[in-house]
């Protein structure tokens, strides 16, 4: 028990940090500076949301593993690299890990403030959620072959952190104007309970649920199957 709760807790701390540093970046410059999404401010918020990553990732991986996010965790379960009796723990965690960062987000900025990019949130672009739904589903799928891959080659944290924080930079770039870039329901949520838009139905906020999923499940598991790999290899060692 003391056990589980501690892994939990540094994934809370681990999800805080990303959210702080990710959405919280976006509060902090576009809606802070009055600045609007343009080629350097995409630059800007893709590396901060890289490091915050990463950063989030080297603090508590050698304690729970540094999943912090509710997509890794599930699936690497469903990939026989995490025991199920944590994942619910892990997932609840993370939630509020992030919840707690956008609340933070409000002390340091304003709520006003905060609230008029609504926290950073993740919502479905010009291309509409259908597209949006397509690229979490596509990205979170080939965000689980990085993190299988890259841990299957080296124990080295800050390695890990800094390829993974890599992918999600990219990831930005890539999805900012067509899903917002989440890959990840725990960066989705907190923004979305702090700004009121859960369970608005016009902000499409399932899909970043949905589809990270269901992405992130099969990107485990086809690479599971490409690489044979047979064994139940834990992301996160048990004492």
């Amino acid at each position: 028990m003391a056990d589980i709760l501690r892994k939990s807790l540094a994934e809370l701390v681990g999800t805080y940090i990303f959210v702080l540093f990710g959405p919280g970046s976006v509060v902090a410059f576009i809606a802070a500076f009055n600045q609007t999404l343009n080629p350097s401010t995409l630059f800007y918020l893709a590396t901060t949301f890289g490091l915050g990553i990463s950063i989030g990732i080297m603090a508590v991986a050698n304690i729970s593993g540094g999943h912090v996010n509710p997509a890794v965790t599930f699936s690497l379960f469903i990939a026989g690299r995490f025991p199920g009796k944590h994942v619910v723990q892990y997932i609840v965690a993370q939630l509020i890990g992030a919840v707690l960062a956008s609340a933070t987000v409000g002390l340091l900025f304003g709520y006003n403030v905060a609230n008029s990019v609504q926290f950073g949130a993740t919502i479905p672009g010009s291309r509409g959620p259908l597209i949006a739904f397509a690229g979490e589903l596509i990205m979170t799928f080939f965000f689980l072959w990085t993190i299988m891959g890259v841990t299957s080659r080296t124990n080295n944290t800050a390695i890990i952190a800094v390829v993974i924080g890599i992918y999600v930079s990219i990831m930005i770039f890539m999805l900012a104007t067509v899903s917002g870039g989440s890959i990840n329901p725990a960066r989705s949520f907190g923004p979305a309970v702090l700004s009121g838009i859960l369970l608005k139905g016009q902000y499409f906020q399932w899909i970043y649920w949905v589809a990270p999923i269901i992405g992130g499940s099969l990107g485990a598991l086809s690479y599971k199957f490409m690489y044979n790999e047979k064994g139940k290899i834990h992301y996160a060692p048990e004492s």
